[in-house]
């Protein structure tokens, strides 16, 4: 009788939707998935303050025999205080409900993990690998609180499908993380809090601690006691969640050579007084990371498709199956977060965006003395735009990336803070990076370069960007580098070097239409065996404590033309040192400069002096 009453219900309600539109359909569709989400409740029965682990596992025991996809199991831990001595193994379609509950760690192991899958044991063989070993697990509720003496972790699951963690609280622990996973297709971490989880003593990237680490099988000292295939996470879900008081947020620290973890959301997530990076990610492949918030962390987010260090990268698991993905480009976006950082020693590089690539130009040795070959790992396909950083560190750093773009960012610098030997830009690109724009970002306060460019790297457009009191340059390109089209209608002001400097046999297309003022040496420089292919023109130069324009020591440019240049301590327009225009100097307006309007020294050369 209840199956044709429901029957009936349905048909009605598809019948309502051609009159009423999709919206009622969309409640036909909620029914039918409340309807299949009733669950067998088990609850638990104790007494407050017990140890509880005997009588959860037993639930856990009933519900690994009689638990479906179609027939779930839900175990409750009711309200109050409790205790676990053991591992509490998790198994397939079962929810652990325990909202309003807190369990704590009490035991004599210094190795527990609190709550694992059954798939994470000394027995775990190929039966679970890939994604076969478990599936439909949900831990909703509860606060997990672990001990300084316990070296494993609160939460430890691999090898699943549909895996939950909602509304959770993680406090303490002595492990290298409170919630670790791997090989876990579609998992998903919303509204949990991560807290007072204490650095352990160690060095080097081993010793990183991740609050919520996102990890891949491929040694025992790696993920332990897990079948070692390689599997990565697949689509990948962690929003809404509060980290603080943590070494790092989340993410992921070891790499397995043309192995990345794929669709991958970060979303807003609240980070405070993180000591490292506040999100870490290696080999992500199709990730966002979106509205988050940092206050005071140490560094913001740092994506890597290579490591600075090659001792945590493999280049084969131990049991190593199916395809490798080598994707060409990691497809990230990062977009409209709030990050501020503060100078913390336990961080590597107090930074607020770092994109770390490289172009690997022989074979290395990587862990476990395994070969990592030569090849091109840079970052390629990421997008930085609406972001706001403030910052002691680098706001954007590109290291060794491809097809990058950078927009519409605010950077807010603290001027010299004894950061890294104030060596901080607000955006920097740097090793043997490509292809890279830059535009219509604000820049304030950097202890170096407003945007910096070097370590052979090439930038394809720096425009419309807005540079303010600069502890050196506003933008310099050196070191080989080049920018292939335009530095164009970008804003100086207040540099405490060069507006726009181009040195050591670095080049450019075309400078023209920026606005330099208030520097304290020249307003355009060229050094060192630097070429402008196209010409020098339309740019506004006031107030320069140097030239307005230099060229020096075997410089080229095509023409220098149509500039504005007043109120300059130097020469208006200066080439020394072989230098040369190889067209004309002509229809510039130079006035109030206190040496001479023009001055060509006697070995360059000009073709065409017009002025």
């Amino acid at each position: 009788m209840k199956k044709k009453i429901q029957i009936l219900m349905v048909c009605l309600l598809v019948a309502l939707q051609c009159f009423s539109g999709p919206v009622q359909f969309a409640k036909v569709e909620v029914m039918a998935a409340q309807t299949a989400s009733k669950a067998t409740t088990i609850k638990i029965k104790a007494g407050k303050k017990t140890d509880i682990t005997k009588k959860v596992n037993d639930a856990m025991t009933k519900a690994r025999r009689k638990a479906t996809a179609s027939k779930p199991y839900k175990i409750v831990i009711p309200k109050g205080t409790y205790y676990i001595s053991g591992p509490i193994y998790l198994c397939s379609n079962v929810t652990l409900e325990a909202t309003g509950a807190t369990i704590k760690f009490r035991g004599k192991e210094k190795s527990l993990n609190m709550l694992l899958t059954d798939t994470v044991d000394k027995k775990s063989t190929a039966k679970t690998k890939g994604y076969k070993g478990c599936k439909n697990i949900m831990i909703s509720g509860g606060t997990y609180v672990g001990a300084k003496n316990n070296k494993g972790n609160l939460v430890k699951m691999a090898h699943g499908k549909n895996i939950t963690i909602k509304n959770a609280t993680f406090s303490g622990g002595g492990g290298l993380h409170q919630v670790e996973v791997c090989a876990i297709d579609g998992f998903t971490v919303t509204g949990c809090t991560f807290k007072n989880f204490k650095a352990r003593q160690g060095k080097g990237e081993e010793a990183k601690q991740e609050a919520l680490q996102l990890d891949i099988p491929v040694a025992e000292s790696v993920f332990a006691e897990t079948y070692q295939d390689g599997t990565v996470m697949k689509s990948v879900l962690i929003s809404g969640n509060t980290f603080k008081d943590v070494p790092r947020g989340l993410g992921t620290h070891t790499m397995l050579v043309g192995r990345f973890h794929e669709n991958v959301t970060i979303t807003n997530n609240k980070f405070q007084n993180v000591h490292e990076e506040a999100i870490v990610t290696t080999s992500y492949y199709n990730c966002e990371i979106a509205d988050n918030t940092f206050t005071d962390c140490g560094a913001g987010i740092l994506v890597q498709s290579f490591k600075s260090k090659t001792s945590s990268i493999y280049a084969k698991a131990k049991s190593q199956a199916g395809k490798r993905q080598n994707y060409k480009e990691i497809r990230t976006r990062i977009h409209d977060n709030v990050i501020q950082t503060k100078n913390d020693p336990m961080c590597d590089r107090v930074q607020g965006i770092a994109v770390v690539g490289h172009l690997l130009e022989k074979t290395q040795v990587g862990a476990s003395n395994q070969k990592i070959a030569k090849g091109d790992y840079r970052a390629s396909n990421v997008s930085i735009y609406n972001n706001t950083i403030t910052t002691e560190g680098h706001g954007i750093h590109l290291a060794g990336v491809k097809n990058v773009t950078v927009e519409n960012n605010m950077i807010i610098g603290k001027g010299k803070t004894g950061v890294m030997d104030n060596k901080n830009d607000g955006i920097v690109i740097r090793d043997c990076s490509q292809q890279v724009v830059v535009k219509n970002n604000t820049i304030s306060k950097s202890s170096r370069c407003g945007i910096m460019v070097y370590e052979n790297s090439n930038v394809k457009e720096l425009s419309t960007n807005q540079i303010s009191k600069v502890g050196e340059c506003g933008i310099r390109v050196y070191g080989e580098s080049s920018v292939t089209n335009a530095i164009q209608n970008n804003r100086i002001q207040g540099a405490g070097s060069i507006g726009i400097s181009i040195a050591c046999q670095s080049q450019a297309g075309v400078v023209a239409e920026n606005i330099v003022s208030q520097t304290k040496n020249d307003g355009i420089s060229l050094y060192d065996g630097s070429v402008i292919s196209g010409n020098v023109e339309k740019n506004t130069i006031t107030d320069a404590g140097g030239n307005g324009i230099m060229l020096n020591s075997k410089c080229t440019v095509g023409s220098i033309q149509t500039n504005t240049l007043s109120n300059v301590t130097g020469a208006g327009i200066k080439l020394y040192a072989q230098s040369e225009v190889k067209n004309s100097i002509g229809k510039n307006q130079i006035t109030g400069c206190q040496g001479k309007e023009i001055l060509v020294g006697k070995d360059c050369k000009v073709k065409d002096l017009a002025q």
